[in-house]
């Protein structure tokens, strides 16, 4: 499955429902170029969400 950052944005939620409930991979465009991979999770949430607490903060560069 294949979607554009315009797309995604409009639409957010009918663009990322098949990955969620169809475990179907997106991949995101900008300007015809693929940029970005969104897959479905296969794991332990509760373990993944420990790891993200142990990184601890995160910066985010600047909006353009």
């Amino acid at each position: 499955m294949q979607a554009t950052l315009t797309e995604l944005h409009r639409d957010t939620a009918k663009i990322v429902r098949p990955v969620i409930h169809g475990g179907q991979k997106l991949t995101l465009t900008d300007r015809g170029e693929p940029c970005a991979q969104i897959v479905p999770f296969r794991g332990d949430r509760k373990k993944a969400l420990a790891l993200l607490r142990s990184i601890g903060p995160v910066e985010l560069p600047p909006r353009k």
